[in-house]
């Protein structure tokens, strides 16, 4: 009967395949940057192209929110889109929600109701004809990088990718409270 991996060599295999994780994103990454800087494109500015495409609109905090990004570090991308001419940003009111008097503040029941400001970013029409240009050019090559992997391969990886990122909060906590012999990792 085999036996269990002691918790020496969980680590080291967590840590290995941690390694292996990010040496293949700075590989992936560094075969399609210059691609994508013909284009004059960033990686990031391609991700926001890409979302907005099939949409034509989405709100800053819906491109913040997907990407696990703050919206303050979208906005220098948004910005450049814009000078470019590919994206049109614009703040729009929304019509405030319904509410009773009485669940208002005594002070605000007799005052006009103020909607919540959105900023929504929506492509030109300069920006979709870039994107019908250089959409199928970009996802031509990632195809080709990608075809290493078989299509349940590539199933799988996005899975895995996807798990990764959502964590499973009860498992690390349970291991992060774990007195293991990790320290002893190192010669």
């Amino acid at each position: 009967m085999a036996q269990r991996p002691r918790q020496r060599e969980k680590s080291l295999r967590a840590f290995a395949a941690y390694l292996e994780l990010v040496d293949t994103a700075d590989w992936i990454r560094r075969k399609l940057r210059r691609p994508l800087e013909s284009f004059g494109l960033t990686l990031e500015e391609v991700r926001l192209l890409f979302m907005l495409f099939p949409h034509q609109q989405l709100s800053t905090s819906e491109f913040a929110r997907q990407r696990v990004r703050d919206r303050a570090n979208l906005r220098v991308t948004f910005l450049s889109l814009e000078r470019r001419g590919l994206v049109h940003r614009k703040v729009v009111t929304l019509p405030p929600a319904e509410t009773r008097p009485s669940r208002l503040p005594k002070h605000k029941r007799d005052q006009p109701r103020i909607g919540r400001r959105v900023c929504t970013v929506s492509l030109t029409r300069n920006g979709a004809a870039f994107m019908r240009r250089v959409l199928p050019r970009h996802v031509k090559l990632v195809k080709a990088l990608m075809r290493v992997l078989s299509y349940r391969e590539q199933w799988t990886l996005m899975r895995l990718c996807c798990t990764l990122r959502e964590g499973y909060i009860v498992r690390f906590m349970r291991e992060i409270r774990m007195e293991d012999d990790d320290q002893d990792l190192l010669p």
